[in-house]
């Protein structure tokens, strides 16, 4: 993998939130069992209530993070910088994850403008990019999609200001990882596969 093309943090949760403006890595503390990490991943993420694509309310933690790896990014419908791109690239991710898409992974996109995209705008965009089962683009009442982004780094004061981050995490062990969300697709999924690897 060409590492100048990922900047990868191993963490725990109580320092994701600090991943957006890190530039260095942060070891996460010693393993304590898949439970304890996911007990952990519960309480900082909490069961904030969504809304995704299909107009389905899922619980933050308990419908899409738990017992998953999970990639998490922000974007929104009507962006005319980076979106597009992204989106277009984590549907490139999204065909070479294959099968394990909403089995053993999910892909999460935050709207960064919740005002304006509504689950059914929300829809014809996932549609428009091949997003298939597995994939969530979620939205909801603004305090609610807030909460989740402070929860990631990603509060914003208007959708322009979102990164091009995507986050990478393993619930199971508390391992998470960032990189930009238009990194090649095949080292995109290269952490994935190696999350877990204390030589990656």
């Amino acid at each position: 993998m060409k590492r100048l093309l990922v900047v990868t943090l191993q963490v725990s949760l109580g320092l994701l939130a600090a991943l957006a403006a890190a530039p260095v890595v942060a070891e996460a503390p010693p393993a304590s069992g898949a439970k304890a990490n996911e007990d952990a991943a519960a309480r900082y993420f909490t069961n904030t209530k969504l809304v995704d694509q299909d107009g389905k309310v899922r619980h933050f933690h308990d419908d899409l993070l738990r017992g998953k790896k999970v990639l998490i990014n922000v974007a929104f419908t009507s962006c005319k910088g980076a979106c597009p791109a992204m989106t277009a690239n984590l549907a490139k991710v999204q065909r070479l994850l294959g099968a394990r898409m909403g089995k053993e992974i999910h892909i999460i996109t935050v709207t960064a403008d919740p005002e304006n995209d509504t689950p059914a705008v929300l829809k014809q965009y996932a549609d428009r990019h091949g997003a298939t089962a597995g994939w969530y683009f979620l939205t909801g009442a603004p305090d609610d999609v807030n909460k989740v982004l402070g929860r990631i780094g990603g509060l914003l004061r208007k959708p322009e200001d979102h990164a091009t981050t995507l986050y990478v995490g393993n619930l199971s062990t508390g391992n998470w990882v960032k990189t930009q969300a238009t990194s090649r697709p095949e080292d995109i999924v290269y952490l994935v596969d190696h999350l877990d690897d204390p030589k990656r």
